[in-house]
C-alpha cells in the first residue's frame, strides 16, 4: 500500500516525510505514513506537491543539474509555483488544465533526488512550455 518514498510539501510550509502510493487524477485524500508510522489522511487541495524521492537525505553535494539523455513522452514545461521555486521536466497535461486538480512531473535532472513529482495546479502561478531549447511560452497563469 504505501510503496513509495515520498516528501509532502503543504501550501502553509509544512513538510511530512515518509510514505504512500501514486495519486490517481480523481483522488482528493491520500492515506500516508509518516516516519513514525503513524497514518494520515492528506487532503490533496492542501498541499504544494507530492515529491515521491530516491531518499528521504537528498542530494546536499548537487551543485549543477544534470539533464537526462532519456525522458518519458510529453512536453517539457516549466513550472513557476507562487512560493517562487521554479522546477523543469516533463509532463503530459490535459488541454484545458483548468479542469484538473493536479498532474505529475517528471524531472529533467537525473541527479535530483526526486523522479516525480504530484503538483497541485493550487500551488502554480504558470506553467510555460518549451518550443524550442530556452524559449517557452505560457500555457497557464492562475487567476
Amino acid at each position: 500500500m504505501f510503496d513509495h518514498i515520498m516528501v509532502i510539501h503543504f501550501l502553509d510550509g509544512k513538510i511530512l516525510k515518509g510514505w504512500g502510493s501514486l495519486i490517481a487524477p480523481i483522488d482528493k485524500i491520500m492515506e500516508f505514513q509518516d516516519l513514525s508510522g503513524n497514518i494520515h489522511l492528506v487532503d490533496l487541495s492542501t498541499i504544494k506537491g507530492a515529491f515521491y524521492v530516491k531518499s528521504f537525505e537528498g542530494n546536499p553535494k548537487k551543485i549543477k543539474p544534470v539533464e537526462a539523455t532519456w525522458l518519458p513522452p510529453g512536453d517539457k514545461i516549466k513550472i513557476h509555483f507562487k512560493d517562487g521555486e521554479i522546477l523543469e521536466g516533463v509532463a503530459q497535461l490535459p488541454d484545458d488544465l483548468k479542469n484538473v486538480s493536479g498532474f505529475y512531473i517528471v524531472p529533467i535532472d537525473i541527479a535530483s533526488n526526486n523522479y516525480r513529482i504530484y503538483i497541485n495546479l493550487k500551488a502554480v502561478s504558470k506553467i510555460l512550455k518549451c518550443i524550442e531549447e530556452g524559449r517557452y511560452y505560457p500555457i497557464y497563469i492562475s487567476e
